[in-house]
């Protein structure tokens, strides 16, 4: 089983999160300079960008296992919040919309990994207990 870590330090208003990664390196968090009433939200937008990336990776990669080829993957990543019974704040679901460009040949391949990505991807199906996530994958020509 593989293991991810990853480290977290604080010094007044800066953070940082040391992914140990190559690609990632540390992803740093200052909020000098930025009003109190903006601040927030930082943690659901790298879960939302967390679930969109592994699911676009996740797409790219059974389309080409598959032989689709394919210019370009964009998507978004709505995470939705809410309360729950103790009324604390809490993530209630997570909607993706990812469009795949892509050459009409390869349409009858789109349509098959389509039906494979909505049992999600490593991340978003892990989340499936928890909240819903839902998908829709559209392609253009």
């Amino acid at each position: 089983m593989a293991h991810v870590i990853v480290s977290y330090d604080r010094e007044g208003e800066k953070q940082t999160i040391n992914t140990g990664s190559k690609i990632l390196g540390e992803l740093n968090i200052n909020y000098d300079g930025v009003p109190e009433d903006e601040r927030g939200g930082t943690a659901k937008q790298l879960l939302a960008s967390s679930a969109l990336y592994c699911f676009c990776g996740a797409l790219g990669k059974a389309l080409e296992t598959r032989g689709a080829k394919y210019e370009r993957i964009t998507g978004t990543a709505t995470l939705e919040t809410g309360v729950d019974d103790k009324k604390r704040a809490r993530v209630i679901g997570i909607a993706l919309d990812v469009t795949v460009y892509m050459d009409e040949e390869f349409e009858f391949i789109f349509d098959r990994v389509e039906k494979i990505m909505q049992q999600g991807c490593l991340v978003t199906a892990s989340l499936h207990e928890a909240f819903p996530v839902t998908y829709k994958l559209h392609h253009e020509f």
